[in-house]
C-alpha cells in the first residue's frame, strides 16, 4: 500500500496522516542530503559553498521531527495515555527519537567543521536516519493501531520517563552503530578502489555485513550507499589514500564513542527506572524476566566496551566490533524479542499485538494493592 492509497482510508487517524506527512519531509531531507553530498565530494576552488545548501538537510531533519512530535501528541490524545504500549506506538516513538538522536549529534560531534570528507558522511548520516525513519514508518502502517487501555501495572509514573530514557538511548547507539559500520566500510572500499588490504579481510567485512539478523534493514543498505559514494569518490579521483584513510578511522573511533557516550547514560537510567518501577509494581525490583535478561546483556555488552576502549586500549576494529555487537543486542531486545520462545511468557509483551494482556500476568498496580488491602480490612472488620 502507497501511502497516497493509505491516506485515502476513511479509517486513517490524524497521527497516522501526520506520520506520511513526516516522510515527505523525510524524503525531501534525503535529496537535500544528497545534493550536499555532491558538493562536498566536489567542492569550489575557494572551499566554501552555498550556505542553504550546508543547512537544508538539518532543516528537513528538524521540520521531520517537528512533525512527528505532532503526530506522537496526537496518538496521546487519541488512546487517553502515553503512547507506548502497542508495538505501533513504540516504533512510532522510536522514529521520534531517531530524529531527535540525529539532532543532538549533528551538534555534538560538528562532523562539518573536520572538512568536506567529514560533511560527506555526516550527509550519508543524515539520510540514513531518515531512510530509516520512512521505512520503519511503512512497517508501521502494517500494524494495528486499534486503541488499548493500559493494564494495572503499567498505570504508573514510571511509565514515561523509563521508556523515554530506553527509547532514546536505544536510537543514539543506533547512530553510533552507523558510524562503526562506516568504518568498516571505509576500509572495505578504500582497499577496492586503493589496494592495501588483503581479499580476506574484505571478505570478511561483506560477509559479516550480509549475514547479520535482519541484514536488508541496516547493513545492506548501507553497504550500496557507501558503495556509490566511492565510486563516485573513484570517478573524480578523490578515493584518500592509506594515510587519509588510516587518519579518517582514527578519528571515526573517537566520533563513535562520542555518540556512544550520549547514549549509555539514558541507557543505564531506563534500567535502573525498570528496577525501581517493579518493584512498584511487583514488589521485586529484579525478576529475571527473559526481556529483563536481555536488556542486561545489552548494558553489560557496552561496559565491555568502555573497558576494552579505556582500560585495554582497543581501537580501530576491535573496538567497533563490540560497539557493533551492542547495536545487535540493542535490537534483538528491542524487535527480536517477541519471536523467541522464552517471550512467550515474559511481562514484557506489552508491545506485542498478538497478546492481550491479561491482569494475573501483568499484575496489579499499586491502587488496585491499596483497594485490596481496604477490602481485606473491611471483611475483617465484619
Amino acid at each position: 500500500m502507497t501511502p497516497f492509497d493509505f491516506l485515502l482510508r476513511d479509517d486513517v487517524l490524524v497521527s497516522s496522516r501526520i506520520q506520511v506527512l513526516a516522510d515527505l519531509l523525510c524524503w525531501l531531507g534525503v535529496l537535500a542530503s544528497a545534493l550536499s553530498a555532491t558538493f562536498h565530494l566536489r567542492p569550489r576552488p575557494d572551499g566554501g559553498r552555498p550556505g542553504w545548501l550546508a543547512r537544508t538537510p538539518l532543516l528537513f531533519l528538524a521540520l521531520a521531527t517537528l512533525a512527528m512530535t505532532v503526530s506522537v501528541g496526537f496518538r496521546w490524545v487519541e488512546v487517553n495515555h502515553f503512547p507506548s504500549q502497542t508495538m505501533s506506538e513504540v516504533l512510532g516513538m522510536f522514529t521520534l527519537f531517531l530524529g531527535l538522536a540525529m539532532l543532538a549529534l549533528w551538534f555534538v560531534l560538528g562532523l562539518r567543521k573536520r572538512g568536506h570528507g567529514w560533511a560527506v558522511l555526516e550527509d550519508v548520516l543524515v539520510a540514513l536516519v531518515l531512510l530509516g525513519i520512512v521505512f520503519t514508518h511503512a512497517h508501521v502502517r502494517t500494524l494495528s493501531t486499534a486503541q488499548r487501555d493500559l493494564p494495572p501495572a503499567l498505570q504508573s509514573w514510571w511509565f514515561a520517563p523509563h521508556l523515554v530514557a530506553l527509547i532514546f538511548s536505544y536510537a543514539t547507539m543506533g547512530i553510533a552503530a552507523l558510524l562503526a559500520l562506516s568504518y568498516f566500510l571505509t576500509r572495505l572500499w578504500s582497499g577496492v578502489y586503493r589496494g592495501g588490504q588483503s581479499r580476506r579481510s574484505q571478505v570478511l567485512i561483506v560477509a559479516g555485513l550480509v549475514l547479520v539478523p535482519f541484514a536488508h534493514l541496516v547493513t545492506i543498505p548501507m553497504l550500496l550507499v557507501s558503495a556509490v559514494v566511492f565510486t563516485a569518490l573513484f570517478l573524480l579521483r578523490r578515493v584518500p589514500g592509506a594515510e587519509a584513510v588510516s587518519r579518517l578511522e582514527r578519528e571515526l573511533d573517537d566520533v563513535s564513542f562520542r555518540a556512544f557516550a550520549v547514549g549509555f547514560p539514558f541507557l543505564t537510567a531506563g534500567l535502573w527506572m525498570g528496577a525501581f518501577w517493579a518493584q512498584e509494581a511487583w514488589a521485586n525490583y529484579w525478576g529475571w524476566d527473559s526481556k529483563e535478561n536481555s536488556a542486561l546483556i545489552t548494558w553489560l555488552v557496552y561496559v565491555i566496551y568502555i573497558h576494552l576502549r579505556l582500560l585495554g586500549g582497543y581501537r580501530g576494529a576491535k573496538a567497533m566490533s563490540a560497539l557493533v555487537a551492542g547495536a545487535l543486542s540493542v535490537f534483538l531486545t528491542f524487535q527480536i524479542f517477541g519471536y523467541l520462545p522464552d517471550s512467550q511468557k515474559s511481562l514484557h509483551r506489552y508491545t506485542d499485538d498478538g497478546v492481550q494482556p491479561q491482569e494475573g500476568q501483568q499484575g496489579a498496580g499499586p491502587a488496585d494493592q491499596q483497594a485490596r488491602a481496604g477490602s481485606t480490612a473491611d471483611d475483617g472488620g465484619r
